[in-house]
């Protein structure tokens, strides 16, 4: 939730990647749903996230984006924080894309609204149209099962592609699973429904996670509680008494509610 902060950045930077991009976010939400009017993206809003209890399921708002999507066409997971190189489509178009395969990819950590400036003025990830670098950016970890998850016999589960992108026909798959109360875990179980000689790693591309300070794993999974992203606002003095107005000022922050859960068509 209260996410708007991210996609105010990213829902421009991704402009014109993909054929349509269908935004799931709550009914109350105001700001997301204002930006996606702003760029001609197609907003959801429901509040399946909270059925059952749940404090966000961010796969059960996927599963009414994917309503949406016809079954001919490739459809792209992509969390609103995550920004995509500019070259996305065209990688894409070339890689003669296998119907029956999961793709993924790495990412990179933007830490800091103030570090996202910086990368913007710079050549981003790819310098000269042939060097990909992460461009002074730490890499985001991988996920690789060597020994599978607890009870599974030490199975070799290999390499799954996580949640912030992930690349599937539509055909290839009924619906994404939802059983749990927040944004963790289902990703992993998504990636399963393919064998690992079936889950696809694309070098060609990586992705920009942008983080507004440096948090631990899953910080966000059961509600938003990472500071907000953008510049600093610089602190108001104090005023001595004597200086202060004749009446008081009652100042209020809102955020408005995170679009939880971005879905983008490509080729269909």
């Amino acid at each position: 939730m209260n996410y708007a902060d991210f996609f105010k950045e990213t829902g421009k930077a991704n402009k014109g990647i993909f054929d349509k991009m269908i935004v799931v976010t709550d009914i109350k939400d105001t700001e997301v749903t204002a930006l996606c009017k702003e760029h001609s993206y197609e907003c959801v809003k429901t509040d399946v996230f909270y059925e059952g209890g749940a404090s966000f399921n961010k796969y059960a708002g996927i599963n009414e984006g994917l309503k949406l999507i016809d079954r001919d066409a490739w459809v792209v997971f992509i969390d609103s924080d995550i920004v995509m190189q500019k070259d996305t489509r065209r990688v894409l178009e070339k890689l003669n894309l296998d119907e029956s395969v999961l793709y993924g990819l790495d990412r990179v950590n933007c830490v800091g609204y103030e570090a996202w400036e910086q990368y913007k003025d710079s050549r981003g990830v790819l310098i000269e149209n042939w060097m990909l670098t992460p461009a002074g950016l730490e890499m985001g970890a991988r996920l690789v099962h060597y020994y599978g998850h607890e009870g599974e016999n030490g199975r070799f589960e290999g390499w799954r592609p996580l949640g912030f992108f992930q690349l599937a026909h539509r055909s290839a798959f009924d619906k994404y699973p939802q059983e749990t109360k927040g944004a963790d875990h289902c990703d992993l179980v998504f990636s399963r429904l393919w064998p690992r000689n079936k889950r696809v790693f694309v070098p060609e591309l990586l992705a920009v996670h942008l983080e507004s300070e440096r948090c631990g794993t899953g910080v966000n999974w059961y509600g938003r509680k990472s500071a907000p992203f953008g510049p600093k606002v610089q602190e108001v003095p104090e005023v001595c008494e004597q200086e202060k107005p004749g009446r008081d000022w009652l100042i209020l922050a809102v955020l408005g509610t995170i679009a939880v859960a971005i879905v983008a068509v490509i080729f269909g």
